[in-house]
């Protein structure tokens, strides 16, 4: 996760005490940053992948030359791929519009069919099942070919086009989805400028961390990351 800094200055500028304290000294009045790098343990030590159907259940994997948590459909339609964080070591939310979540991945859509919708990830309500429509939540969807960000109340949702990204198979990029009250900022690459804002249909349910994958036409859908990071409000 990216670092809160109150000033910005050139490399190897001095400034002053106060404009660093905040950021390099353990500060848990405001937040609290979860941060899994995905190279070793096993997913199953902070993520739950009971919602996975057909398809291989998420792992830790060794795959050009780099440590991944892999997910992979298996190529037979509708199957799925599927994790969730959990809570106190079982599947559970976490967070709350109300916390000011800020979730931060690093994502490679390593393989997937260009019809239909392949790959829902981001904050979502834990007990709705991969794909369903409307979920609670706010989070990035890909559907033929094209990149969406995504909000829903559980009865209705916003979809929009990220019309600036282009897709591409074994494409490899970093997200971030900040999600307050009033709107909901999603990032791709540029953490500096939003791609999207919406406002409409902000989530109203708890939610927590996760990444769902789904075969279309026997293609075998394959997505791998290396890192997930959230911020969150200590106090609302």
């Amino acid at each position: 996760m990216a670092t809160r800094h109150k000033r910005i200055v050139a490399t190897l500028d001095t400034g002053a005490a106060a404009d660093w304290n905040d950021d390099h000294i353990s500060d848990f009045t405001d937040e609290i940053t979860h941060e899994c790098m995905l190279i070793g343990p096993a997913v199953t030590n902070c993520y739950d992948t009971a919602q996975t159907s057909g398809g291989s259940a998420p792992v830790a994997t060794f795959e050009d030359d780099h440590g991944w948590i892999k997910f992979s459909t298996g190529a037979t339609t509708n199957q799925t791929s599927c994790m969730r964080h959990k809570f106190n070591a079982a599947a559970g939310n976490i967070t709350y519009i109300n916390d000011y979540p800020i979730l931060t991945m690093a994502i490679n859509l390593n393989a997937f069919h260009t019809a239909g919708t392949v790959f829902e990830f981001g904050l979502m309500a834990s007990a709705t099942n991969p794909f369903t429509a409307n979920q609670d939540g706010a989070y990035f969807r890909v559907k033929d070919n094209k990149l969406y960000a995504v909000t829903g109340t559980g009865a209705a949702e916003t979809e929009t086009e990220l019309t600036d990204i282009t897709l591409s198979q074994d494409i490899y990029m970093h997200v971030r989805i900040e999600l307050n009250a009033t709107g909901a900022n999603f990032y791709v690459d540029d953490m500096e400028t939003y791609e999207e804002r919406l406002t409409t249909n902000l989530p109203d349910n708890d939610l927590t961390i996760k990444i769902h994958a789904i075969s279309v036409n026997n293609v075998d859908t394959i997505l791998r990351t290396d890192g997930i990071g959230l911020t969150i409000l200590r106090v609302k």
